[in-house]
């Protein structure tokens, strides 16, 4: 039996898929929803809440599969609130912590030129061993 919220809306029929994703795309311009690529030959998939079934959407695979690891990950996380609260509080916490920087940096992080220069070092001791043997 459908719930309220549910008995006026339509379920699709596996086969009409394609015809609704080709529909929701040319409304939303053909892109991505939420990284604005181009939808073509990139994997358009018709993307839906999976707690109450209704479609969002269309999102480029690689955002489809991407948008499902971040609502699962901050299920686990969200303690005491939803996942969209959780999910804003990190944006909020990240756009803080670039707005007012610490002049503090973790000991494990390396400039681009420092993974260089490490790259180049670890590449120059496997050529010394491989041509000492």
């Amino acid at each position: 039996m459908l719930s309220d919220c549910q008995s006026n809306a339509m379920r699709l029929k596996t086969k009409d898929i394609p015809a609704i994703r080709l529909k929701f795309m040319q409304m939303q311009g053909n892109v991505c929803l939420l990284c604005n690529i181009p939808l073509e030959n990139n994997n358009p998939c018709l993307d839906h809440d999976h707690q109450t079934g209704r479609i969002r959407g269309v999102l480029c695979g690689n955002c489809n599969g991407i948008e499902g690891k971040i609502f699962n990950l901050s299920r686990r996380a969200r303690r005491q609130r939803t996942s969209a609260e959780f999910i804003a509080s990190v944006l909020s916490y990240w756009e803080a912590a670039e707005m007012y920087p610490h002049d503090l940096w973790h000991p494990m992080h390396r400039t681009p030129d420092e993974k260089r220069v490490l790259r180049n070092k670890r590449a120059r001791l496997k050529r010394k061993r491989l041509t000492s043997k």
